[in-house]
């Protein structure tokens, strides 16, 4: 991938980031939501935003719907401070591994403290 291409993405992460802080008030959007990466097409038409969300499955899929419901306006915004052609068009993706990850952590951290108390 090229250095536009990278760049591109990085700039796509930082102001999604300030939006969903300060810009959007969709109550969907409320849960603890982080921006793990973006990955733009060979084209730079699609950009697929892979997001994780620390909460029940319901929320997980409500802030999916408060994303794509709010793709056009979160299109539009970046369009006033991007300086490219084509705005990408935008893909959330959840990423379910970081929970896993946090429940891993949790579960050594157990054993852990196991191994110590029968010491």
């Amino acid at each position: 991938m090229d250095i536009r291409s990278r760049r591109l993405e990085e700039l796509i992460k930082i102001k999604l980031s300030s939006l969903l802080v300060k810009g959007l008030k969709d109550p969907r959007l409320d849960s603890f939501i982080t921006i793990l990466g973006v990955m733009l097409s060979k084209d730079r038409r699609t950009a697929e935003v892979v997001i994780s969300v620390i909460g029940s499955e319901t929320e997980k899929k409500n802030v999916i719907k408060g994303l794509e419901s709010a793709g056009g306006y979160i299109q539009m915004r970046m369009g006033k401070e991007l300086r490219v052609r084509y705005i990408p068009h935008l893909k959330f993706k959840l990423d379910d591994k970081t929970e896993e990850r946090v429940k891993l952590v949790h579960r050594l951290e157990e054993i852990e403290k196991s191994e110590k108390n029968r010491k």
